[in-house]
């Protein structure tokens, strides 16, 4: 079958797309009736067919129609004896008929193709537009995700910057107590020194005690700026129980000047993670503080807080908070991770949000539980590297 291509607008005019029509079949009645007076024999079919084809693709299924139409009664006055006349002889009414069938069949073929080819061309610029507001729509959620990080890390270092500034009192005691070692030991050892014979033994164990003396302070301080340091996320291969046994050093004056009895029960040999310490500590840092001040108001009963770490399948350790404060009520449980809810006057409530995004971010899981007698427990899970032991 002849094709033709679409022309470039998608719906001609209609006067166009019929005028296309009769144009086609009078140009092929002339090409018809110069083909027979040059050769005496005309191939009427196939150019009236040209012309249906032509008029179908273009048109549509009117046009088509009534190029169907036109050359079926051009055929027949034209060139069926008697010519010029639209009463054929009864011998060639067949041919006729034939003429008529075919020429129907082929502009019916020709408009269903034109309507299938115009389906697929709207599909495509469909699928076209789809595919632009998709790329456009990832492009988008791209850019929101990014600055939903940047303003989670911004978030994440100033809640840092607000616990730690509520922990000045305990952070200056830490570095005060090895700086006060220091002082005293450097006296008696210039004592030692200036007796007469200078004890050089006594001496020498007053230098090595300002020695550790001044790394404990430099510890202090490095624990420190590690919280208050700002920056992308650097994850490596960590050991929880020193992660908190760091935590525990840095709030234990903290804990001590609120009368709390704090116990750690660590469990030897843990598998190491892979995480971000400053995250990690900063996890630890909020759940202390919390469940410090959450004892607050407990008057008659103990102040205890436990720390527990240990290992409840082989590819995750889990870290257990509990304390005797205040506990959790029903309502809060359900609302307590949610972002700017708070119980505490002056709270933020953005503390255990971040916590809890910190924790999910590194695959594990964080929650709280109400204990069976007095306050509540807070728990968080870490996947293992490697099912390694440190």
């Amino acid at each position: 079958m002849l094709m033709f291509k679409r022309p470039p607008w998608s719906k001609p005019p209609a006067i166009t797309r019929y005028g296309v029509a009769i144009a086609a079949v009078g140009l092929a009645v002339l090409i018809s009736e110069f083909l027979e007076n040059r050769w005496k024999s005309a191939p009427f079919v196939s150019v009236f067919t040209c012309a249906i084809v032509l008029s179908a693709w273009f048109g549509g299924f009117g046009p088509g129609l009534l190029s169907v139409i036109l050359s079926v009664l051009a055929f027949d006055y034209y060139f069926l004896p008697p010519t010029h006349s639209l009463l054929p002889n009864s011998n060639e009414v067949p041919r006729l008929v034939l003429f008529a069938v075919a020429a129907s069949l082929v502009g019916l073929l020709s408009s269903a193709q034109r309507s299938s080819a115009e389906s697929l061309r709207r599909a495509r610029d469909t699928l076209a537009l789809k595919v632009q507001e998709l790329e456009r729509a990832i492009a988008e959620r791209n850019q929101a995700q990014d600055a939903l990080h940047k303003a989670q890390t911004e978030l994440a270092h100033m809640t840092r910057l607000t616990t730690m500034g509520e922990l000045t009192a305990s952070i200056a005691h830490e570095v005060n107590q090895p700086l006060a070692g220091v002082v005293t030991n450097a006296n008696a050892g210039l004592r030692w020194l200036a007796g007469a014979p200078p004890d050089l033994k006594e001496a020498r164990e007053a230098l090595l005690r300002i020695v550790r003396d001044g790394n404990r302070a430099s510890e202090v301080i490095a624990r420190i700026r590690t919280l208050l340091k700002k920056g992308e996320t650097d994850r490596t291969r960590l050991d929880v129980n020193r992660v908190i046994d760091e935590i525990v050093e840095l709030t234990r004056n903290e804990v001590l000047q609120r009368k709390v009895s704090l116990n750690t029960e660590l469990s030897a040999n843990l598998p190491l993670i892979t995480a971000d310490r400053v995250q990690l500590q900063q996890v630890l840092l909020n759940l202390i503080i919390n469940a410090a001040e959450a004892m607050n108001a407990n008057k008659d009963r103990p102040r205890r807080l436990s720390i527990r770490s240990e290992q409840v399948q082989p590819s995750a350790v889990r870290v257990t908070v509990k304390d005797t404060g205040v506990g959790i009520g029903s309502q809060a449980v359900e609302r307590l991770f949610d972002a700017f809810y708070t119980t505490k006057p002056n709270g933020l409530g953005m503390g255990l949000s971040i916590c809890r995004s910190i924790i999910e971010a590194h695959g594990g899981r964080l929650w709280a539980t109400s204990n069976d007698g007095p306050g509540a427990t807070f728990q968080f899970t870490l996947p293992v590297e490697n099912g390694e032991t440190k």
